[in-house]
């Protein structure tokens, strides 16, 4: 009978093993956990992922199409985005059954103040590039959206919402430049004050004229479950993919984009992003917000895997 003989004795190697295996399980133990709460997280269960950044006088939306349960794929279409108008849009992440909810309950309370003196209302052509008042109503603006949207979440605090909504848009400002007498034309931009002005001697000088120019500047609130704001200048994200969003858009997004360069860079971000993420994908939808002159949309291809 042969015996062998190890260069360590049995407790030696249990005490060189422990902190190994402490390891394997400790491991193990920590994907068992964030796998269940994911599952288990209502926000998460449908999947998909929403990204928008801002331009010069232009804003980029960018959904994805993936409705799921869990890992499990059952539908492709694209995600809930709600349009008042054309300087303004909110997209909905999160359980569908509560997106549905909230994106019907906002439409009416937007149409309830619809004709009054001071209300809101939508397009009147119902179209994403109509921008036309209804009766005397007026336009509701980005802000008083995300105010709105905020106020209703927060109200169902004890049973929220499970949607993460994202509101961007564009504010209108409208500036007004002084016209020197040599540069005036005959321009149907030029305002002249009501006010009279006089020299020295009491001379009665002609109105100064003005020339309007109107700036779009962008808006972006990213909201939770409950209704907590969070605004930026740059880009907002919601969604099972925010974590690699957040991660791309901050390497590529760069101050005072264009329309053309702004879809380009939202788009490689975002479809960036959904390569990481298993929850979302399956093609994505940009809608490019540019002042002045509506509402376009753009399709991207990405993976279906």
């Amino acid at each position: 009978m042969t015996s062998t003989i190890s260069l360590f004795p049995r407790s030696h190697r249990w005490t060189y093993q422990t902190p190994f295996l402490l390891f394997l399980l400790l491991l193990s133990h920590f994907r068992h956990v964030h796998v269940h709460a994911q599952q288990q997280d209502p926000t998460t269960l449908n999947g998909g992922s929403i990204l928008a950044m801002s331009g010069h006088n232009c804003v980029a939306i960018a959904v994805d199409k993936r409705f799921g349960s869990g890992p499990q794929m059952i539908n492709v279409s694209p995600r809930t985005v709600l349009t008042p108008h054309s300087r303004a849009m909110v997209g909905f992440v999160g359980l569908e059954g509560d997106v549905l909810s909230l994106a019907q309950n906002l439409s009416i309370s937007i149409s309830a103040k619809m004709g009054r003196h001071l209300g809101f209302g939508f397009s009147g052509n119902g179209n994403r590039n109509g921008a036309s008042k209804l009766g005397r109503g007026q336009e509701i603006s980005p802000k008083s959206l995300s105010i709105l949207l905020s106020h209703m979440m927060y109200s169902r605090r004890s049973s929220p919402y499970y949607v993460e909504p994202i509101v961007a848009g564009l504010e209108k400002v409208v500036n007004r430049e002084l016209v020197n007498s040599s540069e005036i034309v005959k321009d149907e931009t030029l305002i002249h004050s009501e006010e009279e002005f006089s020299d020295e001697e009491g001379v009665l000088l002609s109105s100064p004229c003005y020339k309007e120019r109107i700036d779009y500047i962008p808006f972006l609130c990213a909201q939770d479950v409950i209704g907590a704001q969070s605004k930026s200048k740059a880009f907002v994200c919601s969604g099972t993919a925010s974590n690699s969003l957040y991660g791309t858009a901050e390497a590529l997004w760069r101050p005072q984009l264009e329309p053309e360069e702004l879809l380009q860079v939202c788009g490689r971000a975002f479809l960036s992003a959904l390569e990481r993420d298993c929850l979302s994908g399956y093609g994505a939808i940009i809608y490019l917000m540019v002042g002045g002159e509506g509402i376009m949309e753009y399709e991207l291809a990405c993976r279906n895997d």
